[in-house]
């Protein structure tokens, strides 16, 4: 450590007091400083993280950090990182000293192992997703919503399990003017189009980023990236996912996106429900959608999805399809005289009942077409004068007589799989310190069995788990 930094140390230890040991700086944020700790009275390592006066001097933002700070320590679950003790002291010099005292997690952020491998296997971004999906049913169940899911808010443990990390703070974040630069409420790269947009945030929001997360652990990088982070957003909001690669399976390709549908009530609506989803795929089953999942809840027949919802959704499934995988006895009773003959009967109706529309758009395009022409004549060169060789004509889409074994998705192409460098609102994972050289261990993670993870056993612990 520094002069500086031992002072500080000295400094917040005595307004600590006694019931925690510091010993060094394990990360920073845009929010708070986070150390490494000794809980002397059950003997146990923790994080201290330490808010930034800024922060702690708004009434609003304490009022708001407070009542979701005090609702975390009621969660206990295997995915969610502890929260043990949360306390205010007063400040010699006239500010609020706010700290929490956390669970320590000797191990990695998923963002360290996506930098460092890349593209995951498909079978362990399904795990690691199921995990997390847990952990959000846990945080969803009592009425929190965590606001900035992201791989660097997910920790991967020695002993291979995902744990959610850092809620509450983007929420009371909130309260506080944003004048800092490239701060926002939130992280660009995964944040939802609603909450991009300052509307009502709900645990659909975390889906969604969540579904960002699996993206990324898919393909090896971000569905969306620019030169800002007002871009980024504004492609969240406005632009359809490039289209995951065939290789990955159709279920997992679904089950993305249907977590990143642009409308939040056509999302899966929380982390139960997603989780619930992922289970299915992990058993080679589609996910179940949506509107299907809550009306089986209530007994009801699922509503067809709307064209909007169809068209901004990544790899979204048209309802009526069956259920993939299909087995032979199932493709049969498909091709069987029932579904065939079903089909066959609708099939005519609904090319009556657009014969009218189409017979009306043809002539509005007719008529159209004419205008234009006749507009040519007053605008010279602007404007062709020459009658087109192929005249416009508006068909309505019919389904097809032999429909494929699964709809697949219409989107942009796949995008060659480039790194990715670290976005400006994100922080470079550095060692902080310099008072213990790191020592690491090699240990494989049962959640990632094919690779050898090195895992930091001292100050060194990523800084971007802790920030």
């Amino acid at each position: 450590m520094t002069q500086a930094d031992t002072e500080g140390r000295d400094r917040l230890q005595r307004l600590i007091g006694e019931d925690y040991r510091l010993h060094w700086i394990i990360g920073h944020g845009g929010m708070s400083t986070v150390w490494l700790a000794d809980d002397v009275r059950h003997d146990r390592e923790v994080a201290i993280k330490v808010l930034r006066p800024e922060f702690s001097d708004n009434t609003e933002f304490l009022h708001r950090f407070r009542n979701e700070a005090h609702t975390a320590q009621s969660i206990r679950h295997p995915h969610v990182i502890t929260t043990y003790d949360y306390r205010e002291i007063p400040d010699p010099a006239g500010h609020t000293f706010c700290f929490i005292a956390m669970e320590y997690i000797r191990g990695e952020s998923l963002a360290d192992l996506i930098a460092r491998e890349g593209a995951l296997p498909e079978d362990m971004v399904l795990t690691a997703l199921d995990q997390a999906a847990h952990g959000l049913a846990a945080i969803h169940s009592l009425g929190l919503v965590h606001r900035d899911i992201k791989p660097g808010n997910l920790l991967i443990t020695q002993s291979g399990a995902v744990k959610i990390t850092d809620f509450g703070i983007a929420k009371a974040a909130a309260a506080v003017p944003l004048t800092r630069t490239g701060m926002v409420v939130g992280t660009a790269q995964y944040v939802s189009p609603e909450q991009a947009q300052g509307q009502r945030v709900t645990a659909a929001s975390d889906v969604y980023s969540l579904g960002v997360v699996g993206y990324e652990m898919l393909s090896g990088h971000r569905p969306f990236n620019g030169d800002s982070q007002v871009s980024v957003v504004l492609a969240h909001i406005n632009e359809a996912p490039p289209a995951l690669s065939t290789t990955i399976s159709a279920p997992t390709r679904e089950l993305i996106g249907i977590s990143l549908r642009k409308d939040p009530t056509t999302r899966f609506a929380d982390g139960a429900e997603l989780a619930t989803a992922v289970t299915a795929v992990l058993h080679g089953h589609r996910p179940p959608q949506p509107a299907a999942t809550r009306a089986g809840r209530a007994a009801a027949t699922p509503a067809e999805p709307s064209p909007s919802a169809a068209t901004s959704s990544l790899g979204a499934v048209t309802q009526n399809r069956t259920a993939y995988p299909m087995s032979a006895q199932g493709a049969a009773g498909r091709a069987g005289a029932g579904g065939r003959a079903g089909r066959a009967a609708a099939r005519p109706q609904r090319r009556k009942r657009g014969a009218g529309r189409g017979f009306l758009i043809g002539l509005l395009a007719t008529l159209i077409l004419v205008l234009l022409l006749g507009g040519g004549i007053v605008l010279g060169s602007r404007v062709s004068t020459t009658t087109p060789t192929t005249t416009p004509v508006v068909t309505e889409t019919v389904e097809p007589s032999e429909p494929s074994e699964y709809t697949e998705y219409t989107q942009a192409p796949v995008e060659p799989e480039d790194t990715v460098e670290t976005s400006e609102s994100e922080e470079t994972s550095e060692p902080t310190s310099s008072e213990a050289p790191p020592s690491t261990t090699s240990t494989t993670s049962p959640l990632f069995p094919e690779y050898s993870t090195t895992i930091m056993t001292t100050e060194a612990t990523s800084e971007q788990a802790y920030r």
